[in-house]
């Protein structure tokens, strides 16, 4: 059985482009809000929001096209490291889905490289 054909591959191929399709997605949405933001310049303490969300998500899942555990790490890290910064500076999480569902794509690359990891012939 060749490589290609060993179980889990179509599975772990399946989550990895649907990851890659939807980061596409999210850089786009995001992307549009960069590009278009005419208003204030952030504060000192709006900076290091930022660094995590955006900034990090849109890195992880740059970074997850070449290397999925990584930058699936990364995307998934930095929505949770907003979520507390989030969380230290207004004393409650940030509404709706939507950071979620921007930084989603983390997560399938994530579990791409993990059932791509799992499925692979042992060596030697």
């Amino acid at each position: 059985m060749s490589p290609k054909d060993q179980p889990g591959n179509g599975l772990g191929n399946g989550l990895r482009w649907i990851g890659r399709v939807w980061s596409l997605a999210s850089l786009a949405f995001l992307l549009t809000f960069i590009v278009g933001h005419g208003g204030r310049t952030p504060s000192g303490q709006e900076w290091l929001g930022l660094i995590f969300f955006p900034g990090g998500v849109l890195l992880g899942l740059a970074v997850a096209w070449w290397k999925e555990a990584i930058g699936g790490g990364l995307a998934v890290a930095s929505l949770a490291a907003f979520y507390l910064w989030h969380l230290s500076v207004s004393g409650d999480f940030p509404g709706g889905p939507y950071f979620g569902l921007v930084a989603a794509p983390g997560a399938f690359f994530l579990l791409s490289a993990s059932v791509l990891r799992l499925c692979r012939p042992p060596t030697g």
